[in-house]
């Protein structure tokens, strides 16, 4: 009988195929592909059932889940460096556009004005000739001029018709003042022969032909009063024979455009005289003559037909002056009136602020000065960034798309900046300009000043609607910024998943809606102007989706029937329905990043992490460091083998790399088996079995019988089962004979204490030595 030993049992077939010689075998390309394939999904499953195992445990740390936690701990921490940078940046930038705007102030200015020229109204109230919401006609445009317009910058008496001096003349709420010109520019159209046949004998006037450049006007000798009255005699209310009816307007008198600062030039629109829609026509109000003769010159407009049929565009020009609040500030005032081919007058009102200083107070400057110091500070970050990945040769690495919006914020930042300078000289243009026309108030030097006033104004414009979209922006940095705050990732990672399913919701949303606009321009846009253009539909569905609130009464007006079948189709199936999936999809999502992240570090818990590393910071352990040394330990590491590798860790930096570690392992305790790896964890324990399988019916073959012990023969291994077999009964019986002598040993020491005739035959028992004690 022999016996064969074995210091290692088989642990797979793939061990027995290395083990043989005896035969091999050769894989094609395509099944090695195939096997590495299977391998790698196998092992994906492995790591998703050896976390499943650690989510129970308090000792044991997965080696790949610690790396995943010191690589994104060393991501985090170079983000929240930034992130106080980038919040203040924002914080800086909105506080100093807000000292720069001052919209408070200029809001105290123009609503006086404002409520003048356009009063609020109730709902049930309609407005009058006089506002500038109820001008529908050119006779109430003149009545608007006249009655409103005219007399708000032309205030020549006190609240109680006392005369004014004549240096406080055209003082507006006792404390802003016209200066310059009030200026009126009319636009107007050729007048031609209608071109289609049924309308041959009619006259059109087309808007899309270019102005009209010719002299127009009543002849004189249909005017009630004579050309000396009008221009010849010895106090004529008029410059020139043809002013306001000409484009060449009086001679002498120009716009002045050459007279612009060099810095200015380049920002103005060149004039053109090719009748291709920048020629007006002019006539100009002066503040300094009389009121009498303010309205002479309004009724000779009237009696001489400025308004007729070929008029496009009226605009209104006052430039009110206000030294009363913290700095000067320029008003203008641009009232817009265009007439439509279809019939009716539709105005508009705009106003156009301008600070004459770039500082208002000393907080501005600071708030400069800060915003330019964190302007500094991120792009010496982005600059070290993007050298660092130049020099290791990777500079598409750096280029993220948080690294992209930060590069946008940071130049947008510089050229604002750049504009916040510029601007100084465009507002000292205007301090020119106005200082020549209070030196010598002449129509030359009120068309020049009202000319850059002009430009400014618009330039300034588009900088104030800049700089608020700019606030949006910058927001975004911010927002994209918040992922480095395990928490508030929360909300930027849900927008960021829920993309996907809100984007495949507006393929559908958006041509529901579509289609409810544009039927409900068809059934209320005749009638009603709220509906009357395509963007105006869309913007009133928009608010009937978001307020659920629209106006039945004027709605169901006419063809009530159809105005209900719209309003009941569109309420429930966009209202009630598609908006409530788009809160469904939120939630939902909202709620597995939630569970996924799981009790992820608050802004305090932050705080104190930033804390600790700056307090330990001789001691912490660097993040590089750390992924070295774990990256050469055991696929599972205990709590104490962590600890022994890193003796120097301070405690908050080990106690926080195994929270961490845990609150990992346990998200698939909180959120379950992704469905994408189920059917990867079923393959893989398929194939463990099949190996089970496999290496006991090796073991079988080889006949194992225990750890290092074989028996090859068959034979040979029935003997030992028959020794192995008396060997298991006798030691059966043996177990059996001491449990029966164990028993008997009890009962004789219960005869120790008994004082019967049992208890003297046991002491014989002693004595002759039957029985020994114990």
């Amino acid at each position: 009988m022999s016996f064969s030993t074995r210091s290692k049992s088989s642990s797979g077939s793939m061990d027995l195929l290395k083990g043989s010689s005896s035969y091999s075998i050769h894989f094609s390309p395509e099944r090695s592909k195939l096997e590495k394939d299977i391998a790698k999904q196998e092992k994906k499953a492995k790591q998703v059932l050896r976390r499943a195992a650690l989510s129970n445990s308090d000792q044991l740390l997965d080696r790949e889940m610690l790396k995943e936690v010191i690589n994104e701990s060393q991501q985090r921490w170079l983000g929240c460096l930034m992130l106080p940078v980038t919040i203040m940046y924002f914080t800086f930038y909105s506080i100093a556009a807000s000292l720069h705007e001052d919209v408070t102030n200029s809001h105290l200015l123009e609503a006086p004005i404002r409520s003048k020229l356009v009063p609020s109204l109730a709902d049930d109230e309609d407005p009058t000739p006089d506002m500038l919401q109820g001008v529908s006609t050119i006779p109430e445009v003149y009545g608007f001029i006249e009655n409103t317009y005219l007399p708000l910058f032309f205030k020549q008496t006190d609240d109680l018709g006392n005369p004014l001096p004549r240096d406080q003349w055209s003082t507006i709420y006792q404390y802003s003042r016209v200066e310059g010109l009030v200026i009126l520019e009319l636009e107007r159209g050729p007048k031609v022969r209608c071109k289609d046949d049924f309308a041959q004998n009619l006259w059109c006037y087309p808007t899309d032909q270019g102005n009209s450049v010719e002299n127009f006007g009543m002849p004189w000798d249909m005017m009630p009063h004579g050309a000396d009255y009008y221009y010849n005699g010895t106090d004529p209310i008029l410059g020139c024979e043809h002013e306001g009816f000409s484009v060449t307007g009086c001679p002498g008198v120009s716009r002045r455009l050459t007279l612009l600062r060099d810095d200015l030039t380049p920002k103005v629109p060149q004039e053109r005289d090719d009748g291709d829609g920048s020629v007006k026509y002019r006539f100009v109000f002066d503040p300094n003559t009389t009121y009498a003769r303010v309205m002479a010159r309004l009724q000779y407009l009237k009696d001489r037909q400025w308004l007729d049929e070929q008029s496009t565009v009226l605009v209104l020009k006052a430039y009110v002056l206000n030294n009363q609040i913290e700095v000067p500030r320029l008003m203008n005032i641009i009232i817009r009136f265009h007439f439509s081919r279809g019939g009716g007058v539709f105005s508009t009102i705009n106003f156009q602020g301008v600070a004459l200083t770039t500082f208002i107070s000393w907080a501005s400057i600071l708030f400069d000065v800060l915003f330019v110091l964190m302007l500094l500070a991120s792009t010496a970050f982005l600059a070290r960034d993007i050298c660092k990945a130049m020099m290791a040769r990777v500079p598409r690495s750096h280029f993220s798309f948080v690294n992209i919006i930060s590069w946008i914020s940071v130049v947008v930042g510089w050229g604002n900046t750049i504009v916040v300078l510029r601007s100084t000289a465009w507002r000292d243009s205007i301090r020119s300009d106005l200082a020549a026309y209070m030196s010598w108030p002449s129509q030359t030097n009120a068309l020049a000043f009202a000319d850059t006033a002009d430009t400014v104004g618009e330039m300034m414009e588009y900088v104030r609607i800049s700089v608020a979209f700019l606030h949006i922006f910058f927001m975004i940095r911010c927002f994209i910024s918040l992922k480095w705050q395990p928490r508030l990732e929360v909300v930027t990672r849900t927008i960021y998943v829920m993309a996907n399913d809100l984007f495949h919701f507006m393929i559908v949303m958006i041509p529901t809606f579509l289609a409810f606009a544009i039927a409900g321009m068809m059934i209320f846009g005749r009638r009603l102007q709220d509906w009357s253009t395509i963007q105006a539909a869309l913007s009133t569905c928009f608010k009937i989706a978001m307020e659920s609130e629209f106006r039945w009464d004027s709605m169901s007006a006419q063809d009530f029937w159809t105005s209900a079948l719209w309003v009941w189709t569109f309420v429930p199936l966009v209202v009630l329905l598609l908006l409530n999936m788009v809160l469904a999809i939120i939630m939902d999502i909202y709620q597995q990043v939630r569970s996924g992240v799981g009790n992820t570090m608050t802004i305090p818990a932050h705080l104190e992490y930033i804390w600790n590393v700056f307090r330990h910071r001789r001691t912490w352990i660097s993040y590089p460091a750390l992924y070295s040394k774990v990256s050469n330990m055991p696929q599972t590491i205990s709590i104490l083998e962590l600890r022994q590798a890193f003796p120097s860790m301070p405690d908050y930096q080990g106690a926080y790399l195994v929270k961490e570690c845990f609150n990992k392992a346990k998200q698939i305790a909180r959120v379950g088996v992704d469905p994408s790896v189920i059917e990867q964890m079923v393959a893989a324990i398929h194939v463990s079995l099949g190996e089970v399988q496999h290496d006991i019916k090796e073991m079988k073959r080889r006949g194992w019988l225990g750890v290092g012990f074989e028996v090859g023969n068959a034979n040979e291994r029935e003997v030992i089962k028959e020794i192995l077999t008396s060997v298991a009964t006798q030691q059966h019986w043996m177990t059996l004979t001491q449990k029966s002598m164990n028993v008997l040993q009890a009962r004789i020491n219960n005869m120790d204490e008994d004082t019967s005739p049992q208890g003297n035959i046991k002491a014989e028992l002693h004595a002759s030595g039957l029985v020994i004690d114990g």
